[in-house]
């Protein structure tokens, strides 16, 4: 008999337990101190970061888990005598548990971003100093294969310090799955390559979607529109959002809006857009230290400015907003730490909760499922 109460009981507590905790993985940079990967809890009830466990990785810059919530997978950005690696482990979000399963060459150096596509079988990973896109298939058991191919980019800007050269910033997957598109830093360029799977190389490099943005801006990453063909672009160099169409057969521009309004020489970061669509938020690193959050039009995706939060620390690399829309953590890299503000979903602003993780060089934040 008591077996029969305690069933429904423990299943009752299981679902509880679900609801309130959704995994959470942070990669980092390991120069100052830190292991790896870190794996966590975050507790959508208080706002804390329960750290779980973690395992050891060189420089795990950016990570990306798989839609199944099943495997994680890291680039390793090094250079030189150790060539750039993409990383895949079995991941268990009950435990925290990371496996490693194997490795493989990023097809390039520095390799800075990676993604992955919504049937798992690729991730794109882009190499910034090596100034190449990549994509590596993926088998049945979530272990990488080497690149199926590897787009070497061409061309320079007008910053002959910081754009000698093709440096790629961000390698994602459009919301049709129908294109992997870039933001190249070294060339002022944004680029879609349509997708065709059935092909020995399934980024077609001769139709492409391109669009120039300001000489000299330095786009870094992309975030689309949940509803709209819209897409907005982090320029890092010139501290601005600007605002694209993504059409069927090309991209146009429509805005472009100033991020960062503090600092003599922008280092602008990451970009992402709320779950419901109505409002776009940017990190602002340099002198800044903040995100500022604008609202979107609803009939043309345009922003209009709102607010800026400092973000309780130095560098925020990067930041991501919690599947229900009501959280926000950023990570902090140069102070060593993960702020948790909590988002309300009718303006957009943000209020510190007074949570905070310490851990060094947090560079990248994933949740699970």
């Amino acid at each position: 008999m008591l077996r029969f109460i305690l069933l429904p009981l423990l299943f009752c507590l299981s679902k509880v337990f679900a609801q309130q905790f959704t995994p959470l993985v942070i990669g980092t940079y390991t120069q100052t101190g830190s292991h790896g990967i870190y794996t966590a809890n975050f507790d959508t009830a208080s706002g804390r970061i329960v750290l779980l466990d973690s395992i050891s990785a060189s420089n795990p810059s950016y990570l990306c888990i798989s839609p199944n919530g099943r495997n994680v997978y890291a680039v390793s950005e090094t250079a030189a005598d150790k060539p750039g690696s993409v990383l895949s482990f079995d991941y268990n979000s009950l435990t925290g548990k990371l496996k490693l399963l194997n490795a493989q060459s990023s097809g390039g150096d520095h390799p800075c971003f990676i993604s992955i596509d919504a049937l798992s079988k690729y991730v794109a990973v882009a190499n910034y100093s090596g100034g190449t896109l990549a994509l590596l298939p993926i088998d049945k058991m979530g272990t990488l294969k080497p690149p199926v191919q590897v787009i070497q980019r061409r061309g320079s800007g007008p910053d002959k310090r910081r754009q000698e050269k093709p440096h790629v910033h961000q390698a994602i997957f459009s919301p049709r799955q129908n294109h992997v598109v870039i933001a190249d830093l070294g060339t002022d360029e944004i680029v879609g390559y349509k997708i065709n799977t059935k092909k020995p190389l399934p980024l077609d490099t001769l139709k492409t979607k391109k669009i120039k943005v300001a000489p000299g801006a330095g786009p870094r990453h992309i975030a689309f529109h949940p509803s709209k063909p819209v897409f907005y672009v982090m320029e890092e160099m010139s501290g601005k959002v600007s605002v694209h169409i993504f059409g069927k057969k090309r991209i146009a521009w429509i805005q472009v809006i100033e991020s960062d309004t503090i600092s003599t020489q922008p280092g602008s970061a990451d970009i992402h857009v709320s779950p419901d669509g109505r409002f776009l938020y940017a990190s602002n690193r340099a002198d800044a230290n903040s995100v500022t959050i604008f609202s979107i039009g609803q009939n043309n995706g345009k922003l209009t400015r709102v607010g800026q939060q400092s973000t309780g620390g130095i560098t925020p690399r990067n930041f991501v907003i919690h599947p229900s829309g009501n959280w926000l953590l950023v990570a902090n890299q140069n102070s060593n730490n993960i702020v948790v503000f909590h988002r309300d979903n009718s303006t957009g602003l943000l209020n510190p909760t007074g949570e905070e993780l310490k851990l060094p060089s947090p560079v990248c934040l994933a949740f699970g499922q």
